[in-house]
């Protein structure tokens, strides 16, 4: 089982490594025969997101050097859930599991925010009678639901993404704490008590508990069907790029290894690391950007050290000392003590070409990180053959690069959406609700006129010509 567990280190384009690694016959086991152009078809991957699942299919164009090609059934399995892709991914070949055609729909985001946010009102109404016996105050806002709402929903996702039960909450605070943990946990009660009765009379359950039970059903038929009953049995299944960070991925990833052609492909796992420093990073050092992997691989049953290089990876001294220069630098902080070994024995002139093409840019201020980081992806683009991320967890950089870029003609394609007050029609609505908050002030009602979308019956260049003589 461990043969068939592969990696791809840092600073080889992941994608682009396995579609390569897929045409040439190397998964699910090296030295295989390249698949047939129709033979393809038969072959299953499984990533993780949407957009995972579309940049490979570039990726395949890309290695086989074909402007047409009959891809793999290429699924993910943390999105689309709405359409059960894992379940009818298979063209028609197989009946899906009766047991994951009887899944609930999950509840809308925009359902759950407003009932919630119901409960939030209903509970501060009690709460404000129970301490004054009068009415409930003016300060109970729908706004202020509104985020206790939003709180609410993110706190049963990440418990549900557990797989832990939202029941237990009320086990963590005994009875002797202070009063107004007790508090918190009658106001718990809403997704202990409350929340669960509610979905099970709508005949609904959350988006969280659809995804964990599709991702375990396909596990249950990948397990449960005979061989040859249908294709997967006979034809290779390929899990890529997930990292186990949903536990319900770990019982689907299980279940692959156990098909006769079914493989895994792990991004980025440090081999590197000594082992004494590896086997601390769970359960001690959460931080650690491998804590995910090592849990993954506890999960599975698979030693480090059975984790085999994807085949088709040429080899690179340079990238490999810089990727064993980041893992000492990243070494969990129980054994940084070995850091004095490590400065005493390195190679320092390895060290140096491992950091050639990384630099450094202490900018002054936001505006001129921004405009810094628009300038290498700018040069980046008008490069031919090359291509350039950024990836930052600062929004707000990410924005001012991206309004840079666009001043300069370059759309980028932000993964992390834009938000709707940010765009041109949410900026508009922003100025209607402001204009009409402020009962159309003077100041409110020319920043409306000043905008491209506003008409108020007239055309479009008499509004913008109002706008300015005033």
């Amino acid at each position: 089982m461990t043969a068939r567990i592969y990696t791809v280190p840092p600073g080889v384009p992941f994608l682009d490594a396995l579609a390569a690694a897929i045409l040439a016959g190397h998964l699910p086991l090296p030295g295989g025969a390249p698949p047939g152009a129709l033979a393809l078809p038969d072959i299953t991957l499984l990533l993780p997101t949407r957009r995972a699942a579309r940049a490979a299919q570039d990726a395949f164009l890309t290695a086989s050097g074909a402007k047409a090609l009959l891809m793999p059934r290429i699924r993910p399995i943390s999105e689309g859930e709405e359409e059960l892709s894992l379940l009818t991914g298979y063209a028609g070949t197989a009946s899906p599991d009766r047991d994951a055609l009887d899944i609930l729909p999950a509840i809308t985001p925009l359902e759950r925010t407003l009932t919630l946010m119901q409960l939030v009102l209903k509970w501060r109404d009690v709460m404000a009678r129970d301490v004054s016996g009068a009415a409930p105050q003016a300060h109970n806002t729908p706004a202020q639901a509104a985020n206790l709402a939003a709180e609410l929903a993110s706190l049963m996702d990440e418990v549900e993404r557990e797989n832990v039960a939202l029941k237990g909450l009320k086990d963590l605070v005994p009875e002797i704490y202070s009063v107004h943990w007790q508090q918190t946990v009658e106001f718990l009660k809403i997704v202990t008590e409350n929340w669960p009765a509610i979905l099970e009379a709508r005949g609904l359950t959350s988006p969280v508990g659809r995804r964990n039970a599709v991702i375990l059903a396909e596990a249950k038929r990948l397990t449960a069907a005979p061989p040859g009953s249908w294709p997967s049995r006979c034809a290779p299944v390929i899990v890529a790029g997930i990292t186990g960070s949903i536990p319900a991925t770990v019982t689907l990833m299980k279940a692959v290894l156990s098909l006769p052609d079914g493989a895994i492909v792990l991004p980025a796992l440090d081999q590197t690391l000594d082992n004494e420093s590896w086997n601390k990073i769970v359960p001690a050092h959460p931080e650690h950007p491998q804590f995910g992997l090592k849990k993954l691989l506890d999960g599975l049953g698979v030693r480090r050290e059975d984790v085999a290089l994807l085949p088709g990876i040429e080899a690179d001294d340079n990238r490999d000392a810089r990727n064993a220069l980041i893992s000492e630098v990243l070494r969990p902080s129980a054994t940084t003590e070995r850091w004095h070994l490590y400065t005493q024995t390195a190679d320092r002139d390895a060290a140096r070409r491992a950091l050639d093409g990384i630099s450094l840019i202490n900018a002054p201020n936001a505006q001129d990180e921004a405009e810094a980081v628009a300038l290498i992806l700018r040069e980046a683009v008008e490069t031919p053959g090359r291509t350039a991320a950024l990836v930052s967890p600062d929004r707000v950089l990410a924005r001012r690069v991206a309004i840079r870029l666009e001043a300069w003609g370059i759309r980028v394609d932000d993964s992390a959406g834009r938000p709707f007050v940010k765009t041109v029609p949410g900026t508009f609505l922003n100025l209607v609700a402001g204009a009409a908050v402020h009962h159309f002030a003077p100041p409110q009602v020319m920043a409306l006129l000043k905008h491209p979308l506003c008409r108020v019956g007239l055309k479009a260049f008499d509004v913008r010509r109002f706008g300015r003589e005033s």
